[in-house]
């Protein structure tokens, strides 16, 4: 017998077989729980019959092999046979396993000992080859996974085929020493390569992902495939050239990179299995009359060859396949991107280094009126900024060190208005070409500069009433010019307080005592809350020492989710108003005559305290009574000095009471839970008469001329009359106001029947308007310029009272004046309903 087990084994090849251990990634049915497949077990069946198949393939392609071996008297250069087991193994679930181990065991025994072994060497032979395929597929499931998904997996293909080949090889030499005379190390070393090759170039056919990221088209698909075939032909032919193989490896890169590695997979199968064909035949540079058909060296270097074609063509396909899913990943980045970017309520542009548009969502348009059209492919300051800012902007897009990454500004809108934005910007390089690219976000503060502006004002003007902020533990944070003149101490100041250091320590002590609190801020603020504010009188303790009582508001300010941020205090000085109610109250106990009387009148005063002491009128009611008593002598007779004084004191309290009336008819006027009511047919004529009437006690101490121009029919418009008097009395007694003595006042009524429309307008012949400031005149406390001059009273709330009106009777106002000349008002008022002209 020869010691090699090659030749052996060519007279009695066996047939071992594989399979792998782990089958696809992408979505499949879950065979590792073996549950009931969908269409009623259709595709179970399917899988059944294609297990089946292979596992009849496996059995197929021993005997091929043995017969090949018996043909050229040596062992082939790969089994098949171990390859085809491994993909019968990744094409079953994992419950089918111990059966399919058996049945492939059973097919390896068939092959052997159909291929002429005797039943002991076989038995063995059939045992080797099911370990390999159990110890590819354990290892490929454990470390790979379904899917060859990139290098990495291939590289573990590699290394655990290696070792099942190492594991059949190691049993096969086992079996042909002990039973066949065989030589160990010759048979372990044409084994593994045999069977290596084998799993190498077979096995990636169950590991495919299901998931093709390229379609090629059949065109070219044939084209290469004949190609590459025909490159086989031409390599492997009568020709022993060895240069000759390296010709199909153009072919099998072009695969790998243009087809997948599906089509990449199914060629190396076909092209090993001609390689084999034609080298066993004796044909290509593998064969020589050194080295024929089936010796060891032809083996190794075909086995060799196999690799390298697996090594070159799918590792390729492999690495442009993560390639087109890492694009395709990138651009379903994008879209989310540009999706989150089109949905955000946050203005978001970007633009090129030079300051070029390329992109504007939705926000832009909402902030700015501009759409995309009007935007992309000009600099982002042509559109959006003042011309007088163009050139130092566009310059500073030259050196990005110059832009600012956030700020404060001011942008224009499409309607020619503007809008006060915040804005932070910040540079990235674009994922498609790698350009630098600016990324500019804004946030609109047109609102919140104008509340602020407003509190400010408001701290400003607000002399009379102390407003004191603070923080949560009452930290002082703000102050107006009336806390100032109270507690007598400038704003920066008072900033470094406490408001507990101007509070009475002892009254704060017996209150909190009663209240059952600690003593301290919370004595303060324990039974404040967000919906229910609390005044109180406190003794404010100046730094000078000298204290004072104040009627105090306490409110709670919390942020976005009701929590307190802090407190606002709004305080009156009432300490002269508190000592003439303790004066009054003693004087009318000393007046026995009027007792019943002045009790009631004590009552009134007490229940009138009480019941308007939350509001905003009641120190300025308590002044004016006070007043109106000293003026009717109930404290003695007035001197001609003090009568000026309560003269100018009246005044004031009655400008104040005034501007709070106006303030709290503006504000329930343009409450959306207050409309007008009561809207019924009503003569306009009747509404210029009534206020006409009104302002005659205005014109008693003025030479004004005030006329009126009426229609001789009835003018019906839908309305309150009420509201729409209280409207043009307001136009005519500015009117009056504004004009000088020897001028003149006129008030028209027209109608427009086409329009069904009737206009109402007040003339005068007053100091009229700057141009400038003719779009302001209908704003909160606006007063024009010329008129601050002159030093008229007023509180700037009357046209907005009136616009007020006049919208909630779905009509509007105009103005047109000229300065030094005189000023029109136009109130345009709908028909009403019934006189209206189809």
């Amino acid at each position: 017998m020869e010691a090699s087990f090659a030749r052996s084994r060519a007279r009695r090849p066996s047939a071992p077989t594989g399979a792998p251990s782990a089958y696809s990634r992408t979505p499949t049915p879950d065979f590792r729980q073996n549950r009931p497949v969908v269409q009623g077990g259709e595709v179970a069946a399917w899988r059944r019959a294609l297990v089946a198949g292979l596992v009849l393939a496996t059995l197929a392609a021993g005997l091929v092999g043995i017969e090949i071996s018996r043909a050229t008297d040596h062992t082939a250069s790969w089994w098949p046979a171990a390859g085809v087991g491994v993909v019968a193994l990744f094409a079953a679930p994992r419950s089918w396993w111990p059966s399919l181990v058996a049945a492939l065991y059973v097919a390896n025994l068939l092959a052997n000992v159909l291929g002429g072994h005797p039943w002991d060497a076989s038995l063995g032979l059939a045992l080797a080859d099911v370990l390999e395929v159990v110890v590819v597929c354990w290892g490929t499931r454990r470390i790979i996974g379904r899917h060859l998904e990139g290098l990495t997996d291939l590289a573990w293909l590699v290394g655990v085929s290696l070792a099942g080949a190492l594991v059949a090889a190691v049993g096969v030499a086992v079996c042909a020493r002990l039973f066949l005379g065989g030589d160990f190390l010759r048979t372990v070393l044409v084994t593994t390569g045999s069977h290596w090759a084998s799993v190498i170039v077979i096995a990636p056919t169950g590991l495919l992902p299901h998931r093709s990221v390229r379609r090629p088209r059949a065109a070219p698909v044939v084209l290469h495939a004949l190609l590459l075939f025909g490159a086989i032909l031409f390599a492997f032919g009568p020709s022993n050239d060895l240069a000759m193989a390296f010709a199909p490896l153009p072919l099998v890169i072009w695969a790998g990179v243009a087809f997948g590695s599906r089509v990449v997979v199914i060629e190396q199968v076909l092209m090993a299995s001609a390689v084999t064909i034609l080298t066993v035949r004796g044909y290509g540079p593998f064969v020589s009359d050194l080295h024929p058909a089936g010796s060891l060296a032809s083996n190794l270097v075909t086995q060799l060859y196999l690799v390298c074609l697996v090594v070159t063509g799918l590792p390729l396909a492999l690495a442009v396949r993560q390639q087109l899913l890492a694009n395709v990943a990138v651009r379903s980045e994008q879209r989310r991107t540009e999706a989150v970017i089109d949905s955000s309520t946050t203005p978001i542009m970007v633009a090129d280094v030079n300051g070029i548009m390329l992109l504007a969502n939705p926000a832009v348009t909402r902030l700015t009126g501009f759409t995309p059209e009007d935007l992309l492919g000009h600099g982002f300051w042509e559109r959006l900024l003042p011309p007088e800012q163009w050139e130092v902007t566009r310059r500073a897009f030259a050196d990005p060190d110059r832009i600012p990454q956030r700020g404060e500004t001011v942008i224009r809108t499409a309607a020619g208005g503007e809008r006060v934005v915040s804005y932070s910007n910040g540079l990235y390089h674009s994922p498609d070409d790698g350009s630098l690219q600016y990324v500019l976000t804004m946030t609109d503060l047109t609102e919140e500069r104008a509340t602020q502006h407003l509190l400010q004002h408001l701290l400003r003007s607000a002399t009379t009433v102390a407003i004191v902020g603070t923080d949560r533990t009452g930290r002082i944070t703000v102050v107006n010019a009336g806390a100032e003149a109270l507690l007598r101490i400038d704003a920066r100041a008072a900033t470094r307080h406490s408001f507990l250091d101007f509070l009475d320590p002892d009254q704060l002590t017996l209150r909190g005592v009663a209240a059952g609190v600690p003593i301290g801020f919370e004595t303060l603020v324990h039974d404040v809350t967000e919906a229910e504010s609390r005044t109180r009188d406190w003794t404010w303790v100046p730094p000078d020492g000298v204290p004072l009582v104040v009627s105090m508001t306490t409110s709670v300010i919390a942020d976005g989710s009701d929590s307190p941020i802090g407190y606002l205090f709004v305080a009156r000085d009432v300490t002269e108003t508190r000592r003439n109610q303790e004066l009054l109250r003693e004087a009318l106990q000393r007046e026995q005559l009027a007792v019943d009387h002045l009790r009631a009148l004590d009552d009134a005063k007490d229940d009138f305290v009480s019941t308007v002491s939350h509001e905003l009128r009641t120190p300025l009611t308590s002044i004016i009574g006070s007043i109106e008593l000293l003026e009717d002598g109930m404290a003695g007779e007035l001197l001609p000095a003090q009568k000026q004084m309560i003269d100018v004191i009246e005044r004031n309290a009655e400008r104040l009471l005034s501007m709070a009336n106006d303030l709290l008819t503006l504000a329930s006027y343009e409450s959306p839970s207050a409309p007008v009511t009561h809207l019924e047919p009503l003569d306009v004529r009747t509404v210029v008469q009534a206020s006409h009437a009104s302002v005659i006690g205005l014109l008693s101490s003025r030479d004004l001329k005030l006329s009126e121009d009426l229609p001789a029919e009835p003018v019906l418009v839908d309305g309150e009359a009420a509201y729409l008097e209280r409207a043009l009395t307001n136009l005519l007694s500015n009117a009056i106001k504004f004009t000088r003595d020897g001028g003149e006042i006129t008030t028209t009524v027209s109608v427009d029947r086409d329009a069904e429309r009737c206009r109402l307008s007040v003339s005068d012949t007053g100091v009229g308007i700057p141009e400038d400031e003719i779009q302001n005149v209908f704003q909160r406390f606006f007063r024009s310029s010329n008129v601050r001059a002159d030093a008229i009273q007023g509180t700037g709330l009357g046209l907005s009272i009136v616009r007020s009106i006049v919208e909630r009777h779905h009509g509007d106002i105009d103005v047109h004046s000229n300065p030094g000349q005189g000023t029109t008002f136009t109130i345009t008022l709908p028909l009403a309903s019934g006189v209206r002209t189809d």
